[in-house]
């Protein structure tokens, strides 16, 4: 659930999201009708679309730190409350952070100062002294990551006539009218290779 809503929240549609996770439940070898009957009705109703109509939203940093540590086989909460030092102390060496930075964060994590380990971590990814705000959202860090790596420029999120999703630079403009149209299946499926791709890089 803390996945999929931080997915929504930096703007997958719903059926993007549909999409994206029957291709991943499949991947994991559970076969499409499984997931249809068993999976579908639950991202259906994290977007309001079942049972009492809520449309949730992502959860914050301090919702996730306080919220139950994973079980074994699970994937949510937050790395810098949830994970063994030594476990976190090897993810953060495999991200090339200095010696002197990872110890500043494990610092913070002895300290129970989990988001400022995570706003540490992300001054030492980002190669900024100081990011000049609190990072209290995953949703956050998201944005503002994307806002240092497109040149400070905003991200928009935009849909386009046939409702999936786009993000682009303030700088960019619009597709060109003489442009061969693509098909918004086509178009779906770059947009969620991308998303994956983004998301397993190391």
């Amino acid at each position: 659930m803390q996945y999929g809503l931080f997915l929504k929240g930096i703007g997958l549609t719903l059926e993007q999201a549909l999409e994206f996770w029957k291709k991943e439940f499949i991947r994991g070898k559970v076969d499409a009708d499984k997931f249809d009957k068993g999976y579908a009705y639950s991202i259906r109703h994290s977007y309001g679309k079942e049972g009492k109509r809520t449309d949730y939203t992502p959860y914050s940093c301090m919702k996730i730190i306080m919220s139950n540590p994973p079980s074994q086989g699970d994937y949510h909460g937050c790395p810098f409350r949830h994970s063994d030092p030594e476990l976190l102390k090897q993810k953060l060496q495999s991200y090339k952070i200095s010696p002197s930075g990872i110890t500043q964060v494990l610092e913070l994590v002895k300290g129970m100062h989990y988001q400022l380990a995570c706003q540490k971590f992300f001054e030492l990814t980002h190669d900024v002294d100081d990011i000049g705000f609190s990072l209290n959202h995953p949703n956050q860090y998201f944005t503002e990551s994307q806002k240092l790596l497109n040149g400070g420029r905003e991200v928009k999120k935009e849909f386009n006539n046939s409702g999936n999703f786009q993000q682009k630079n303030n700088s960019q403009e619009s597709t060109n009218s003489s442009s061969a149209p693509t098909s918004s299946n086509a178009k779906a499926d770059t947009e969620l290779e991308g998303l994956e791709a983004y998301f397993t890089e190391d």
